[in-house]
């Protein structure tokens, strides 16, 4: 063969996620006297380059990325010993791992195997990585980037501790600091002090190549008397950050204070015509309303109002209750969702869990084999069963008379158990690899989220069950992926479960790009909670003057409000608060009215307000929608 028969063979190999061929002809490259890096950026990674490119197109998704990517270390084991290194011109190297109590890792794992392809030295720490860890890693490699990745808005918030640690230890100018996922906006990456945030994993290489090629060489960077200079020169900024974090290190809690003394001062503002059941059922069968129901994703935050830790929110029932309960009495919410973390079905099928005492449970480790999954039953010593009581007591407490809240409870479904027990990665590549082993799990998995539905419905543990379907996403596969993946199980399986029981289907789905058509249409979902990421519009992140002409013959959606600025507690933030909330009503209501709607939307925010956040500002909120909500909906509904 020709050398450039074995390039092109080699990037083939890529684009066909052929493991075999790529190791055959990475070592024919070596035989043929080819130079071992040029066989990787002419071979391996112009396949991989070809992929990202069919992948931004929308024709290839994330689980043929995966199978390339394997195919593209495969090779890269066979050559990468082989190249000769020069330590005056080294390859630029990265650290990239997901934050501590973030298990999602696709995103992190594309842009470590686009930056692997373009050449750079990744060091991946995996994911729900410790704080420190990143910190460490960084020095230890001399590293040129560091990236860290949060798909979670109640985790994303350790980047700014990274960013403070950067500055305290004297390393924030010998690296490029980069930070990720669907909920971090440009405007978030500047708040932590990052260098940026980029859309998608080829923006991600452009940034950290053009960035990283003004850097000075890493031993100049990462000596000893640079360090001591950054160190000193970030001194004030480092008193500055520890003095607002330990201002901040309490705002939850002292927030909740703050609301239960003007609640005891001078009770809810603004007395309402309608009960919070009445208004969200209303909604929900697009009856006339005095205004829209509004519950800001408020979940974990609330444990402040009794206080107790995020812990005991997660494993004491009479403590979830409690919180649930202050939640609607303090802040006069409309309804509560009860969510607390998306662990609990993956631990009770096997995997691990770890307790943080104030942040959200999260999955340690994964199952080896799909045959390790243990399917147990609902009794005494499980999660879920844990969580149905929760819900029980909580039932109790909300539909007092002078409360008078539905409650919705909130589990995981099926394709999300499977991804939180095995790994995304793990699951995603062998959905095209082994795919009858996925589907046996899935099977068996299915059967367990029914089961919980149908155990919340016979103890009468809530009004409504609100189902996490996190993977319906059309960056990630594609509509007929998911539908084989988890749509079919969904429908086949879990919906006829609360057809039996008369009940609302409800979704959370916090992805960027939802298959609303699947999860809406097909599913008949009545209730939908979504977030809306501007970033991604182009790639199908759809807000409310889409999703209503869309749907709002079947469906009430729910969502949109960013959560992250529910983080600080000062009047600006207020301010801005006050100001989306109006517009977000406005605009929701002229929609509403222009396809012939009544009522069918809650306000909300598009994911949970971090555990950490401030209460007043979900009051705000709540209070903004009370004050202006009833004239607003009469001057439009009428």
């Amino acid at each position: 063969m020709t050398k450039e028969e074995i390039l092109k063979a080699l990037a083939d190999a890529v684009i066909t996620g052929d493991d075999d061929e790529a190791v055959e002809y990475a070592e024919k490259a070596l035989k043929a006297g080819i130079d071992p890096q040029e066989a990787i950026v002419d071979g391996l990674a112009k396949g991989m380059a070809i992929m990202g490119d069919k992948y931004e197109r929308g024709e290839a998704f994330v689980p043929h990325l995966m199978i390339a990517s394997a195919a593209l270390y495969e090779g890269m084991d066979v050559l990468t010993p082989h190249i000769k290194v020069d330590p005056s011109n080294r390859a630029v190297t990265g650290v990239i791992g997901t934050i501590e109590g973030d298990v999602h890792d696709i995103g992190k794992n594309l842009v470590k195997t686009m930056m692997a392809a373009a050449g750079f030295t990744m060091i991946d720490l995996g994911n729900d990585v410790p704080i420190e860890k990143f910190i460490t890693a960084a020095k230890e490699n001399k590293a040129d980037i560091l990236s860290v990745s949060a798909l979670m808005t109640t985790t994303m918030t350790g980047m700014d501790k990274i960013s403070e640690l950067l500055l305290e230890n004297g390393y924030r100018d010998s690296l490029i600091f980069m930070v990720g996922g669907a909920p971090v906006s440009e405007q978030y990456a500047k708040s932590v002090g990052a260098d940026g945030t980029c859309k998608d994993a080829a923006t991600a290489v452009a940034f950290a190549k053009e960035k990283t090629s003004k850097l000075a060489p890493a031993n100049e960077r990462w000596s000893d008397a640079k360090l001591s200079i950054t160190k000193t020169k970030y001194k004030d900024a480092v008193l500055k950050k520890k003095a607002a974090s330990k201002a901040g290190s309490n705002i939850s809690l002292e927030t909740a204070k703050k609301v239960i003394a003007e609640y005891e001062k001078v009770g809810t503002k603004k007395a309402s015509k309608m009960s919070h059941k009445d208004r969200v059922f209303g909604a929900l069968g697009d009856k006339k309303v005095d205004r829209l129901p509004c519950y800001p994703l408020a979940c974990g935050i609330t444990r402040k109002f009794v206080p107790a830790s995020y812990k005991e929110y997660a494993t004491n029932p009479k403590v979830f209750s409690d919180s649930a309960y202050a939640a609607v009495k303090y802040l006069d919410v409309d309804t509560y969702v009860g969510l607390t973390d998306l662990s609990i079905t993956s631990a009770d099928v096997g995997a691990g869990v770890s307790y943080p005492e104030e942040d959200t449970p999260s999955t340690t480790g994964h199952l080896h084999e799909y045959d390790d999954i243990v399917i147990p039953e609902i009794k005494k010593g499980t999660r879920i069963y844990n969580h149905i009581q929760a819900g029980k007591q909580t039932m109790e407490k909300l539909h007092r008379e002078e409360i008078n809240a539905p409650f919705v409870a909130f589990h995981e479904g099926p394709l999300l158990t499977l991804t939180q027990a095995m790994g995304a990665d793990r699951v995603l590549h062998d959905m095209s690899t082994n795919p009858k082993e996925v589907h046996k799990a899935l099977e068996r998995i299915t059967e367990f989220v029914c089961d919980i539905s149908t155990q919340f419905f016979e103890e009468g543990a809530a009004d409504a069950i609100c189902v996490d379907n996190l993977w319906s996403n059309n960056v990630i596969m594609s509509a007929d992926q998911y539908w084989e993946f988890d749509g079919k199980y969904v429908y086949d399986s879990q919906i006829p479960v609360f057809k039996k029981y008369n009940a609302p289907y409800v979704i959370h789905n916090c992805a960027d790009a939802v298959h609303f058509d699947i999860q809406i249409r097909k599913f008949g979902t009545a209730l939908y909670s979504y977030a809306y990421y501007e970033k991604n519009r182009s790639k199908g992140s759809k807000n409310y003057a889409d999703l209503i002409p869309a749907y709002s013959d079947i469906c009430c959606m729910m969502g949109e409000v960013d959560p992250i600025q529910f983080m600080n507690n000062d009047e600006q933030t207020y301010a801005n608060i006050r100001n989306d909330t109006v517009k977000l009503m406005d605009g929701v209501l002229n929609t509403l009215k222009e396809n012939g709607r009544q009522s069918k939307y809650v306000m909300s925010t598009g994911c949970e307000v971090p555990p950490e956040g401030s209460l007043m500002s979900v009051k705000t909120m709540v209070d903004t929608v009370k004050e202006v909500g009833e004239d607003m909906y009469k001057k439009i509904i009428g």
